[in-house]
């Protein structure tokens, strides 16, 4: 994995998802351009960032503008991810480096 151990990258991956969040219109953006960001940046080689997203909305960082679309289908359905309120306070305080977030 280029020097990143699997944690590391994992959370490397989560933190720039969470920052292309707050840089997006409305604190949001599509799956598919997230997951081509993410590749364009070297930090994964798969499309598929489910697993990433998953844990996002676990915690309540991150929602789907569309109720019925899970975090495992986000990418067939080009589905739009935003932050919810919790992910913004999240983002504004520095995170939590027990979450499992680089931020």
């Amino acid at each position: 994995m280029d020097g990143f151990s699997s944690s590391s990258n994992s959370q490397a991956v989560r933190g720039y998802i969470m920052r292309c969040l707050v840089k997006g219109y409305h604190f949001s953006c599509l799956v598919k351009d997230l997951s081509n960001r993410l590749i364009a940046s070297g930090l994964i080689s798969d499309p598929d960032i489910s697993a990433h997203l998953y844990y996002l909305e676990q915690y309540g960082l991150i929602e789907f503008t569309d109720k019925k679309v899970t975090s495992f289908q986000a990418m067939q359905s080009d589905a739009v991810a935003r932050l919810t309120a919790k992910g913004i306070c999240f983002i504004e305080n520095g995170g939590d480096p027990e979450m499992g977030i680089d931020l």
